[in-house]
């Protein structure tokens, strides 16, 4: 009688054991039926302004739009096609709700567009789903077999967003790197962020906005000035540009590969500066014989009392920012709107507009 007892404790274990086994196997984001099997192999919180994407503070947002890549393997006898816009849904109890289908394209969300997998096949696909944080759900998955006559099976994948907060934490970062980048390389400041999310030779940046900002006193006195003044006259600008200069910076959109970074702002403008410049050499002109090379050099000798004079006026256009990340650092992006040739435009050259 005792061994039919142990025999029949240890049967009871094992089947517990096999039973946790299952759950364990559920709770990691898998399912299996007898059409397909499914499993998240990756999600992230993305931000795109196509659908309401607004400013928000990652450690206090209540959830947002959740990128999720779900391997699809086809264990039946025919091919499947699973449609992630149509033949995924998203369930909170009893709710059900579609995925997310209008984000930003300038974001780079690659979607399979090849929706069909063979037998013993399996392929990776992309759905969004707008999820609160830190909340359980379940992805429904019903996939279309090409034999009309077979039996098909959904799945559900238990999905629990607390797993991903991290990814939300992250979406402002690149309004921390571009702040960082713009307060460097401009207003030769100390930011710490700089070297923390930035990927990018800041000497090179630096040598770069100091070309632009002789380029702006040359046309401004008409003449080439030279290297040696035009490195005294920008630590003068850029000292100014610290203390006068405004910027706020906001992210629009985040794939976490990509974002698109929004600068609003107020800066030294060149015409405000070539006003004082013009007044100052005609003060010189009124005094003395007319010599355009001494009004020059009169009218320069006075920038430190023209940046004291002026005030930052405000951009009414502002600068939109492609940014790319690569090994957890963010780069500007200039294939397509040219940022840091508008970045220097505004911050070196006082092209406020």
């Amino acid at each position: 009688m005792k061994k039919l007892t142990l025999l029949f404790s240890s049967l009871l274990l094992l089947l517990g054991l096999t039973a946790c086994g299952g759950s364990k196997e559920r709770d990691a984001g898998e399912a299996k039926g007898k059409t397909i099997e499914a499993s998240i192999e990756d999600a992230r919180y993305i931000l795109s302004d196509r659908d309401g994407g607004e400013p928000i503070d990652g450690e206090e947002a209540d959830g947002g739009i959740l990128l999720i890549d779900i391997l699809i393997k086809n264990v039946s006898d025919a091919s499947v096609d699973v449609f992630p816009e149509m033949s995924m849904q998203l369930y909170d109890g009893d709710s059900q709700m579609d995925p997310v289908t209008n984000v930003n394209h300038a974001l780079g969300i690659e979607r399979e567009s090849n929706t069909s997998v063979g037998v013993d096949k399996q392929k990776t696909m992309t759905v969004m789903f707008d999820v609160e944080k830190d909340k359980e759900y379940e992805i429904n998955i019903l996939p279309q077999s090409s034999d009309y006559e077979a039996e098909v099976e959904d799945v559900n994948i238990p999905l629990d967003t607390g797993e991903y907060n991290e990814s939300l934490e992250s979406l402002m970062i690149p309004e921390k790197a571009l702040t960082a980048y713009i307060e460097t390389i401009y207003f030769d400041k100390d930011n710490s962020d700089y070297e923390k999310y930035i990927s990018a030779d800041k000497n090179s940046l630096q040598d770069d906005a100091q070309k632009s900002f002789k380029k702006m006193m040359d046309m401004t006195v008409s003449k080439s000035i030279s290297n040696d003044d035009a490195e005294k006259h920008y630590e003068s600008f850029k000292q100014s540009s610290a203390e006068k200069d405004e910027i706020e910076v906001t992210v629009t959109g985040n794939s976490g590969e990509k974002a698109i970074v929004n600068v609003e702002y107020e800066a030294l403008a060149y015409d405000d500066i070539t006003e004082k410049m013009r007044d100052y050499k005609e003060d010189y002109r009124d005094n003395n014989d007319f010599d355009p090379d001494k009004e020059n050099e009169y009218a320069l000798k006075k920038f430190d009392s023209i940046l004291d004079e002026i005030d930052a006026k405000n951009g009414s256009r502002e600068i939109e920012v492609e940014m790319k990340q690569k090994d957890g650092k963010w780069a500007i992006d200039d294939s397509g709107l040219e940022a840091t040739k508008r970045l220097n435009q505004v911050f070196a050259e006082g092209a406020v507009r």
